[in-house]
């Protein structure tokens, strides 16, 4: 894990198209990442409907989504190892990028896949939501 502070920065619109190229291109797939992972929010999420999706890139190279609601909070529920949280949408978002990293990361043997889920995690180490987070992915 990095000392360094990760910072989050928002992609601009314009820049959107190229997001899943640009950070996982090489990664068997990858076109199919964001419909999974909307899909995946709606499994572990009773109150997400679609909607707009924030796309952020790392500090660290790292880069992830996440719902964009007019939530403070989202209460999601690990149905594989029964534990629940309330969490903010940007929370909501990392648990769930990181569970879809990982197991992607072991489909595809992929080291893009590990490194983006290791960059990822250690943004979520320094998130305030932390112990929500990791208590969700555990």
């Amino acid at each position: 894990m990095t000392l360094d502070l990760i910072i989050a920065t928002p992609v601009p619109s314009q820049q959107r198209t190229h997001f899943w190229q640009t950070h996982f291109g090489t990664v068997k797939g990858f076109a199919t990442f964001e419909v999974v992972i909307f899909t995946t929010m709606g499994q572990f999420c009773e109150d997400y409907h679609g909607g707009y999706w924030e796309y952020c890139t790392l500090s660290n190279d790292g880069a992830f989504i996440y719902p964009d609601l007019n939530q403070e909070e989202l209460t999601l529920f690990n149905q594989h190892n029964g534990n629940e949280a309330n969490v903010s949408c940007e929370a909501a978002g990392i648990a769930v990028c990181l569970m879809m990293y990982s197991l992607w990361s072991f489909q595809t043997e992929s080291d893009i896949l590990v490194d983006r889920f290791y960059q990822l995690r250690d943004y979520a180490a320094q998130h305030p939501e932390r112990s929500a987070i990791f208590h969700l992915i555990d």
